[in-house]
């Protein structure tokens, strides 16, 4: 008799144990599944009204393309992927809107570089058109588009001791070149 009351109290001792670490485990869940649902209805707010009316993309599968996987998938899974698969059935629509924003920020990030490279090119030439409109030693010293610099003088300088020797520099104003080019 004594034998089976150890044998009881220790079975109720192991029942214990295991009822409390499957409740700790299920509150665990529980407070998963509660975040979740608090980050959904956070992400449901930033979505646009396109994501809100049609939240899944149409199938690009026609019809009877559509019924062969639905076959497949009712069909008793042998496999232990088959198995997994069909027991994840339920998270395709998850899988579907997580695949769209995965594509729309891989798009997203194509078109910040490409906006990215044209924001280089415009500050380039921002660039070349402020230095070309001023006039300084730094941008005289330079190529300067705006300004045709030649660094030898076509009229006669002075005579006598008062003639230095200094370098002259002919400016003309891009805006009087360009009719005679055109």
């Amino acid at each position: 008799m004594n034998q089976a009351r150890t044998k009881a109290r220790s079975n109720l001792a192991k029942l214990t144990l295991e009822s409390s670490a499957a409740l700790k485990k299920l509150r665990g869940v529980l407070e998963k599944a509660e975040l979740i649902l608090r980050l959904a209805e956070m992400c449901r707010k930033l979505e646009t009204e396109e994501e809100k009316v049609l939240p899944f993309y149409a199938s690009l599968l026609s019809r009877e393309e559509q019924e062969k996987v639905k076959q497949v998938s009712l069909e008793k899974a042998g496999e232990q992927l088959a198995q997994l698969m069909q027991d994840y059935l339920g998270l395709e629509h998850f899988w579907q809107r997580y695949n769209k924003v995965k594509l729309e920020q891989l798009s997203l990030e194509r078109e910040k570089a490409v906006l990215r490279q044209e924001n280089q090119k415009l500050r380039l030439l921002l660039k070349q058109y402020l230095d070309g409109i001023s006039v300084s030693d730094e941008v005289l010293s330079r190529l300067n588009p705006l300004l045709i610099v030649n660094h030898k003088p076509r009229a006669p300088g002075p005579a006598g001791k008062a003639h230095r020797k200094r370098l002259l520099h002919n400016v003309i104003e891009a805006a009087h070149e360009v009719p005679h080019i055109l």
